[in-house]
């Protein structure tokens, strides 16, 4: 047997307008839903976001964290694509620091908390450069009097 994960459900104030903000992070279109709205990244695959209206006004929501993943580009690049469409920087921190990969947190314009890591470019290049024998890994990480990244900034 075993579980697939098909869905993560995100209650908000307004799921339309917050499904514009998800729709761009995502680059999928909204699609209606039976109480909120869908948004089936890459294309309608297995998994997808679904926002729905808050049930219970003024009770507190849980901690629910979408984990996100860059395929290409950087890190540094995502975060300033997601600031610029309204995500306010929560944290940062190293995953594996001596490697230069990290972790930030972020919030959509309702406070939903979500996470977006070192993309699958830069883990490949770390794996790539531990693998190739003549490779000193010099620049690999970050300089020792570094404490987070250039260009990401935390309020």
């Amino acid at each position: 047997m075993g579980l697939t994960m098909r869905v993560v459900e995100l209650e908000c104030t307004d799921p339309l307008k917050l499904g514009e903000f998800w729709s761009a992070v995502l680059e999928a279109p909204v699609g209606p839903g039976k109480d909120g709205v869908n948004i089936a990244p890459r294309g309608g695959g297995e998994m997808r976001l679904y926002l729905v209206e808050e049930r219970a006004p003024g009770h507190p929501r849980s901690r629910t964290r979408l984990w996100l993943n860059p395929v290409e580009g950087a890190l540094e690049a995502e975060v300033a694509r997601l600031t610029g469409l309204g995500a306010r920087v929560v944290e940062k921190y190293w995953t594996n620091r001596s490697c230069g990969l990290a972790v930030v947190v972020l919030a959509d314009p309702e406070g939903n908390e979500f996470c977006v890591e070192s993309s699958d470019k830069e883990v490949a290049e770390v794996v790539r450069r531990f693998e190739d024998p003549s490779d000193d890994l010099d620049g690999l990480g970050p300089g020792p009097e570094s404490t987070g990244f250039v260009g990401i900034d935390v309020p």
